[in-house]
Parts: C-alpha cells; structure tokens; sequence
C-alpha cells in the first residue's frame, strides 16, 4: 500500500494508523508524508513557503507505483526507504526504514500564576523522565517560581477562543497566532530561546493537571514556534473531559492526556517553543456547554461560563512529550 498524508491534514491520524496497522501484515507499507493539507499538495501552505523541495512529486510517486504493482515493471521503488517524512524548518525530506520512535525529551510546565496574561509568566522547563518531581530540578533552573501557584482562566461560551490553521482551522497550515495568545483565556508556557535545533518526529503528547467547576469542559493544546517572524503553529491537540462521579462537587481526571498531531520539523536555535492551553477551538471543535451534555443534544443558551485551574508544579507536574527525530541522535 502506498499511504500519503500532510503534517496538516486532518486525516493524518487515520493515514498513520492504517500504515501502523498494516505493517505487520504486509509489504510494502510506503509512507509519504509533506507539508500539506489534505489538498493540495505543493511548497506554500498558508503563509509559509516549505521551499522547492516540498513541490508535489506525488503524482509520479503514483504512475511508478502503478507501473511496478499493475505493469510488472522495475521502477526500483522496493530498493528505495519506505518512510520518507518533510522535516519543515530544514524544508527537506528525511528518509526511515519505519515511522520513527526514538527518544523523548520533556518539558514541564512552571507558573508564577499569571500565564494567561503575560506571555512571560509560564515557562516550559526540561524535565529527564514523565515521573521526576519538579522538586528534583535544579534550583537555578526553577527560578522565580519556586513555590507558584496555579494558573486559572475563564472560558466564556459566549466569547470562545477560535479556532486558527493547525489541522483543524481553515485555511490549514501553520498561522501567525501571537495575538491570539494575548487573550487572557489562552494560556502559554515557553521555553528560553534553544541553544541548539530541535529536530522532532513522530507522536507528541501533553500530560495536564486540570480541573474544572463543570461536569464537563474541553482542553485544547498547541505547539508553535516562536521566532522573529511570529508565533507559528505546528501541532495540535484537543480533548473533552467528562466528570466520572459527582457528589458534592464534580471530580474529574486528575491527568488529561492529549494526543497531539503528529508532526516532523526542526526547530533552529534561537527559537523556543510554546504550548498554548484554551478550552475551545471554534469552531473547528464543536463547543462543550460544560453541562455534560453531547453536543447535539446541547443548547447554546444552556451553556455555562467554566473556570478552570491548571496544576502545573505539582508532585507529577504537567508536562508534554516530544518524539525526537532518530536520525539527529
């Protein structure tokens, strides 16, 4: 099977699982993944230009691949890697023998409080392994924040935080998102400016301490690169969170794990990275009236105003997780 998708391509998650699922059963399993939507295929997607390398060779890519299976010719495809992933921000393509799972590297979340107002207050600290204590870092690296507290903010049903490019937004592709992280319902964590690139491939994922004062509330997580040029995203995450039981109060997940959008660039040194917390994407996300309703059976009248509390330097603090790209190691 020859399988294709686009780091902003809102079918990316099926491409990924059918090849995974296949794998085992089958071969060839070849995978080709740019950075595209899920049409078209070309170098610029929103306002960025992934340079020559990204043009479209998918269509030749598929004349060879009938010509091999459905002609009996020796287009030598067999011979060439089956994985072949667009590493934006070098712009060129990296080759595998399988999707890479290499290491992972992650950071987590410190607070002085005040992460939805300043985009200076949250900060994204390296951590070694998912179970280290914040409490174990060294102490020049916790800084100011050595006792904080949490963050809080209010999502308004009324006023929700929309939606922009991602695999979600339209026009997809990564969009210039600082003024939307100005609003006070958007919570950012940076880390300092890198000393080295990041190279990344594969699955990313964000571990949240969040609660809410609903039966349910929803959570959006979004990964940029924050650079001279803007705040440009390239990997998102979203997930409703429901109550499991209610006496007096309700009593939700204590960790919320969101899957992000799978992804491979190269973050340059100089740049940091930021994750972006909200409670909607809309309307790329169906809104949660926070009622515990499906959202079909909801009505925008019925919904209500959430707060929500975000632990983040606690016993198992926040954190995300990052796929580093095996062949950087």
């Amino acid at each position: 099977m020859l399988h294709i998708g686009g780091w902003f391509d809102s079918y990316l998650r099926g491409t990924l699982r059918l090849y995974q699922e296949m794998t085992p059963r089958c071969s060839p399993q070849v995978l080709w993944v740019g950075p595209w939507a899920h049409l078209p295929w070309g170098r610029n997607l929103e306002a960025i230009d992934y340079g020559l390398a990204a043009n479209s060779g998918i269509d030749r890519l598929q004349i060879r691949w009938f010509d091999h299976f459905l002609k009996g010719k020796d287009t030598g495809l067999l011979g060439e890697p089956w994985v072949n992933l667009f590493e934006m921000g070098s712009n060129q393509w990296c080759k595998f023998d399988q999707f890479p799972a290499g290491s992972t590297k992650a950071y987590s979340l410190m607070t002085s409080g005040l992460a939805g107002m300043d985009e200076r207050e949250g900060k994204l600290v390296e951590t070694q392994v998912e179970t280290q204590k914040l409490a174990e870092q060294p102490r020049a690296e916790m800084g100011q924040f050595e006792s904080p507290p949490a963050d809080t903010w209010v999502h308004d049903p009324w006023r929700p935080v929309p939606a922009i490019g991602g695999h979600g937004g339209f026009p997809a592709g990564g969009s210039d998102r600082a003024a939307l992280d100005c609003r006070t319902d958007v919570l950012t964590y940076q880390t300092d400016p890198l000393t080295t690139d990041l190279h990344l491939a594969g699955v990313l994922r964000v571990s949240l301490d969040c609660a809410a004062d609903a039966p349910s509330f929803d959570l959006c997580a979004v990964l940029s690169e924050v650079s001279a040029i803007g705040v440009y995203n390239f990997s998102q995450g979203y997930r409703r969170v429901d109550a499991f039981q209610f006496i007096d109060e309700p009593k939700v997940q204590p960790k919320v794990q969101i899957a992000l959008q799978p992804t491979c660039i190269c973050i340059p040194k100089g740049s940091a990275l930021r994750l972006s917390i909200s409670a909607a994407s809309f309307p790329a996300y169906a809104m949660n009236s926070g009622t515990g309703k499906a959202a079909g059976e909801s009505r925008l009248m019925d919904a209500r105003v959430i707060t929500l509390t975000l632990q983040s330097c606690s016993e198992q603090p926040s954190q995300i997780f990052l796929s580093l790209n095996p062949a950087y190691a």
